[in-house]
Parts: C-alpha cells; sequence; structure tokens
C-alpha cells in the first residue's frame, strides 16, 4: 500500500533518516544552510526555519565572519553519493568519461535500482556531491551556551550535502526494477562543480512509484542535511550538579531523531505502537 499523499514527504524522509541519520529535504532547491536552526514539522517532515548561527544576535563579541568560523567544504570523493533503504540494490552502469564535442551528449550517470517490495522503500541518487559543515572551533559553542534564551531546545544543521543534479524515489510495496540516465550536454569530464554551466538531463525506465527530479544547471540542490542537537547536561549551568565543566564538542552532540512515533506503510503513526505504549504507560502508573 502507498503512503498517503499528505504523509509522503514524512514518509520519505523518514525512511532516509532511518537509513543515514541525515534528513531529506523534500524540496532541493530550497536553501538549507549549515548553522541553521529551527524544529521538524511532526506532519510533513520537513524542516521549519526559525534562524541562523551566523546572524543570530550575540553579546560575547564573537566575529561570525572570521573565515576560521565559515561553514568547512569538501568536494565528495565519488562522482555520486546513492542513499538506500533496506529491500533496495543498485548497480552503476559503466559509462564513458572522454571529452566530447561542444553539444554532444554524454552519459554522466546511469544508475540501475531494483526493489525487492513487500513494504515501501526509497532511494536518493546525488550527482557531483559537495559536502558543508560546521568547523570544529570552541567560539561556536561559547556562542551557543551564550544564547539558551533561544537556541535551547533547537535543532541545528551541522552539514549540507548539495549537488548539481538529484533523484528521489520510493516505492509502495510492489517488486520493480527500474533505472535513471543522466545525460550531460558538453563533456562529462573534467568533472563539473555543482551549478556549473555544463546541462543536464534525467532520464527514467519503467518508473511507477514516486519520482522526483532535479539537473537544472544553475540551481545548487541541497537533498541532504544533518540535524543534532547538543546534550541535555550542554547546557546546565557552572557549578550545576552533574556538570563536568567540560566542553561538549559538535562531533559529540546527538543526532536528531523523528519526533513522531514508527509510521505505518502509509505513512500514518502506528496505531498498534501507539495503543502498546498507552498500556505500558498505564502499568507503569
Amino acid at each position: 500500500m502507498a503512503p498517503k499523499p499528505k504523509y509522503v514527504s514524512r514518509k520519505f524522509i523518514d525512511l532516509i533518516q532511518g537509513a543515514t541519520s541525515k534528513w531529506a529535504n523534500w524540496d532541493p532547491p530550497r536553501e538549507i544552510k549549515v548553522g541553521d536552526y529551527g524544529m521538524i514539522n511532526n506532519e510533513t517532515g520537513e524542516f521549519e526555519w526559525e534562524g541562523n548561527l551566523y546572524t543570530t544576535r550575540n553579546e560575547i563579541k564573537i566575529d561570525m565572519t572570521d573565515p576560521a568560523l565559515e561553514p568547512q567544504q569538501q568536494e565528495g570523493g565519488d562522482n555520486k553519493f546513492i542513499v538506500k533503504t533496506w529491500g533496495i540494490t543498485t548497480k552503476e552502469v559503466n559509462v564513458s568519461a572522454e571529452a566530447a564535442s561542444p553539444g554532444a551528449v554524454n552519459i554522466a550517470l546511469k544508475v540501475e535500482i531494483q526493489f525487492e517490495g513487500g513494504s515501501p522503500a526509497a532511494a536518493l541518487v546525488m550527482y557531483k556531491p559537495r559536502y558543508i559543515y560546521l568547523p570544529k572551533d570552541e567560539r561556536i559553542i561559547k556562542l551557543l551556551k551564550s544564547r539558551p534564551d533561544v537556541l535551547k531546545g533547537k535543532y541545528i544543521v551541522t552539514e549540507v550535502i548539495t549537488c548539481a543534479a538529484y533523484v528521489m524515489y520510493m516505492s509502495d510495496q510492489k517488486a520493480e526494477n527500474f533505472s535513471v540516465t543522466l545525460q550531460a550536454t558538453g563533456p562529462v569530464a573534467p568533472a563539473l562543480n555543482a551549478g556549473g554551466a555544463a546541462g543536464f538531463t534525467w532520464s527514467s525506465v519503467n518508473t511507477t512509484g514516486i519520482y522526483r527530479e532535479g539537473s537544472d544547471s544553475t540551481t545548487k540542490y541541497m537533498p541532504l542535511y544533518r540535524l543534532k542537537k547538543p546534550r541535555s547536561k550542554f547546557w546546565w549551568l557552572p557549578g550545576q550538579r552533574g556538570n563536568d565543566d567540560k566542553e561538549d564538542p559538535i562531533d559529540k552532540w546527538d543526532d536528531v531523531d523523528p519526533p513522531w512515533d514508527p509510521l505505518d506503510d502509509e505513512g500514518e503513526e502506528d496505531e498498534i505502537y501507539d495503543a502498546v505504549r498507552s498500556y505500558v504507560f498505564l502499568i507503569r502508573t
């Protein structure tokens, strides 16, 4: 059974988050920046922006324009980044990366995807990934600690993966095989950065599920990001019992879990899980 239309985004995001601990951006052209903070919408699974660390007023005179505090960037080691959930196998088809004459159509990427069926599954294919992340600088920690009135309890975007083109796909319970191909107008090599001048076009064969794509060369897509939150002791006051006075570095923060209960195949919160949880609560009380 396919997810209900109003829960499609939440189901896809939930599947990707369960496979990677990262969050899918259901609308990849929508900008999500490193340093953003906010919450997750329980109905749609989408990030609700409230502000950004780099523009939040701080009274401890930290210059967030210091180059050392700027988000760090790193090219992906491969020309693709594929996320797949349980029940999916993928195979990249070898294509020629030889330079061609201007205007020629080259195959930049071709991926064959197989869904075993039985339950909904999701895949996310990104071409030319680029990783952007918060630097490990104690001044960022100091900034957060100085503004508990604004930042306590909020989720913080610590990493964003951008790309030049993407495909999102979610199947229902059917077993199926299909392929996606990314064609580039002009040479595939040398490698192109996200937002490069070459033209891209996706094509797909035998898709029957929910399919979304993007390949506009003037757009920087942001299909995937990581949300973290400082551990509870991060906000303890100096001298408070249990406070060890040690900073809590970003890489030690907790990944954000979905705010909803486990979802059924239609994307709704599982009533059986709710019933069991309520029964356990009554017993304990």
